[in-house]
């Protein structure tokens, strides 16, 4: 393809690009000898940045253009629950597709290729609601398509719509061929015949079929063009038309691409892998040559003087028999001879090249994890600015987002007609309504890629922001573990009950003080206040004689053992014995500053509740 550069073949270069990411680096290099080790600096750079582009949560929702928020217009409403079901539909399509999961694939292809792109079609052999529905037939799929298999009609432009039209390449099974032209009226059905047409498929791999009688493939173009503002399609192979000018009763391609890198003048983009090649092959070929080096000189070679040493044996503990000595030293007769030091710069050139090739990349320490941090500000500040380089790769990938969602729109409208819609509610309930897709054709619509973030590092940071909340004491300790991730603590709804426990019994152990100290003359009390809150509380308990007196000590006991579980705490409620429900009132919070709430009991009152049942172990009545 010239298109690509006078001086490449851009199917070439793409193969090369697939067969470097994938580790085979040593094809079409000249290596003269040497040994053929791999450090693929270019797969730790596709992973890094693929995952970096996916640590989003991607949507896409769609609402009527001229909506204003808070609008009492009736009509407007209903244009906005008309948009609230496309947009579960929506949903519904994104997860049967397993846009996710493509969505890695088509960044992956990115990467090597600069392109990425999907084509959408509707299949009618698809019954979506089963034997529920019989009637309802069809649903929306997606397939990748190698960008070496699209074919713009304008070239110089990436812009699907402005295309006068487009095609795609592809080969299936024969068997399937068939059967799609019977579907679509074809008489010629004898006419479509296997081949090995595989040249200028994608990869290595791409060009390999098996070759099994009855399961041959054949090559197929499908023509999109526009004609009276629909969309109108041909789909041949070789010597026959499968189906022809057939109206798709679209309004935009069924086809969504876009470009890693956009090359001016050119509807394919640029690959990252292209550009790193150079640099790869050079730090290959320095590490082979340091292992050359290593496997010539790592042992010495032995040297001795064969008028009298007969033969040299290497083999541990063998002996050399030695004559004609007269006193002479054994170095004079045998020895090594010393090998040749290498240079130390090779291995510094090797740890340059491949700094500097990640570093240009954007893909340095800081990026890949390999520093300390210490706080969430450097977490956030890091994750910021290894994001920099991949902003415009973003913005693509989002625009092609959004075009997806177009197109899904458009044949939603056009495709469904009436049939249910599952929404999903806020608390995962499923419920279906019936709807009209066909109104989304007439409607004046925004479509919008919602972007939510989901990367390690916002994690790490709401953790170490929890973390600070907690040790400066604006939160609780349970507020603190309601709100941390589960993987961090195991057994973390277990540990929550037993604190909730612990509080319970501390605030009714507070609530006993108080009543206590309702009891005592104003004078005692007042230098009771003056006490700090950890004298205070171990003095309000001796008088009580809860530390000295063992009656007193087993009413404190008894509070706490046995606990009550939530069920005998249920069935007290509602047996209603007088006094029992406002001892469980909470009358003081408890806590992490538990200590601090001593200062509050002066304040709490009602000691005649607790007169009536303080002698009463705790057994649920």
């Amino acid at each position: 393809m010239s298109l690509y550069g006078a001086d490449k073949n851009y199917y070439d270069v793409i193969d090369t690009n697939i067969a470097f990411a994938s580790g085979d680096q040593w094809r079409n290099v000249v290596a003269d000898g040497l040994p053929k080790p791999v450090f693929n600096i270019i797969k730790r750079v596709k992973q890094f940045k693929i995952a970096s582009l996916k640590a989003d949560n991607i949507s896409i929702s769609i609402q009527p253009m001229e909506y204003r928020p808070q609008t009492n217009d009736l009509r407007m409403q209903q244009k906005v629950k008309d948009t609230d079901l496309a947009n579960a539909e929506i949903k519904n399509v994104l997860e049967n597709i397993k846009f996710d999961a493509k969505s890695r694939t088509l960044l992956a292809d990115g990467f090597d290729t600069g392109d990425w792109c999907m084509h959408f079609y509707f299949d009618l052999d698809e019954q979506p609601f089963k034997k529920t529905m019989p009637n309802v037939k069809g649903l929306i799929k997606a397939e990748i398509i190698d960008s070496t298999n699209v074919i713009f009609g304008n070239p110089n432009t990436r812009q699907v719509e402005k295309q006068p039209y487009i095609i795609l390449v592809g080969r299936d099974l024969v068997s399937n061929l068939k059967e799609e032209a019977k579907k679509n009226g074809s008489k010629d059905i004898d006419s479509i015949k296997g081949d090995s047409e595989t040249e200028y498929q994608m990869g290595d791999n791409g060009k390999v079929e098996n070759d099994a009688k009855g399961y041959e493939k054949a090559l197929y173009i499908i023509k999109y063009y526009k004609k009276d503002g629909k969309i109108y399609a041909n789909k041949s192979v070789r010597g026959t038309y499968i189906y022809k000018e057939k109206d798709t009763e679209l309004s935009y391609y069924p086809i969504c691409f876009n470009n890693w890198e956009e090359v001016k003048g050119s509807y394919h983009g640029r690959s990252e892998t292209t550009g790193i090649i150079p640099n790869q092959i050079a730090i290959n070929k320095m590490f082979a040559m340091v292992i050359y080096h290593l496997m010539l000189t790592a042992f010495p070679t032995g040297v001795y003087d064969a008028d009298r040493i007969e033969g040299w044996t290497n083999e541990i503990g063998a002996q050399i028999p030695v004559t004609n000595l007269n006193g002479e030293s054994i170095r004079n007769v045998a020895g090594y001879l010393e090998p040749a030091t290498m240079s130390t710069q090779i291995i510094n050139a090797i740890e340059l090249a491949m700094q500097y090739t990640k570093e240009t990349l954007g893909v340095g320490d800081a990026s890949l994890g390999n520093v300390t941090m210490n706080n969430a500000t450097a977490i956030i500040a890091i994750q910021k600015s290894a994001a920099v380089p991949l902003e415009n790769v973003k913005a693509a990938f989002y625009e092609f987002v959004e075009d997806c969602g177009k197109v899904i729109i458009d044949m939603m409208g056009t495709k469904y007609g009436i049939r249910p819609v599952v929404v999903t509610g806020p608390n995962n309930e499923r419920t279906v309504e019936m709807f009209d897709f066909s109104q989304l054709k007439d409607m004046w619509l925004h479509v919008k890629t919602d972007v939510g973030n989901a990367s390690y590092f916002s994690e790490v940071a709401s953790v170490q922001t929890l973390d600070n909340l907690l040790n400066n004491g604006f939160i609780e300790f349970v507020e603190y573990l309601k709100r941390i991730p589960d993987e961090i603590i195991p057994n973390k709804q277990e540990l929550i009950t037993s604190i909730e426990q612990q509080d319970l019994y501390k605030q009714a152990l507070y609530n006993l003080m108080g009543q206590y100290m309702d009891t005592l003359d104003p004078e005692t009390r007042a230098s009771l206040t003056q006490l700090n809150p950890e004298q205070m509380e171990k003095t309000v308990l001796e008088m009580m004689g809860a530390l000295q007196d063992n009656t007193g000590y087993n009413e404190v006991q008894d509070m706490e053992n046995p606990m009550p579980t939530d069920e005998e705490l249920a069935q007290t409620l509602q047996m209603g014995e007088n006094g029992q429900i406002p001892l469980m009132e909470g009358q003081t919070s408890v806590g992490r500053n538990a200590v601090e709430q001593m200062e509050k009991l002066e304040q709490i009152g009602g000691a005649r509740t607790w007169k009536k049942i303080k002698n009463k172990k705790w057994n649920g009545k």
